[in-house]
């Protein structure tokens, strides 16, 4: 699905780089709202974009970070991809 991003002449790398950040989001169990979280992965996006990042996989990681940083601060519990052994 297409996001509805406000630059429409670059919207094919921005949704590549939502789609890979989201991705990531929902096997690590860290897209819950899915459409919250996008909204705040699409945010990122849009800035790191507009200060000059162009290649998705480094907008991915904007997202990403944005994301888990958002959870972290609401509190929110956080998955680890690769938890700690006890």
């Amino acid at each position: 699905m297409m996001y509805p991003w406000p630059l429409a002449q670059c919207h094919h790398t921005l949704n590549e780089a939502l789609e890979i950040a989201m991705d990531y989001l929902e096997l690590t169990r860290q897209a819950c709202p899915y459409s919250e979280t996008q909204v705040w992965a699409a945010d990122a996006i849009l800035a790191a974009w507009r200060s000059g990042v162009r290649h998705k996989i480094r907008l991915a990681n904007y997202a990403i970070g944005a994301v888990e940083g958002k959870k972290q601060l609401n509190g929110r519990e956080i998955l680890s991809f690769n938890p700690r052994a006890s």
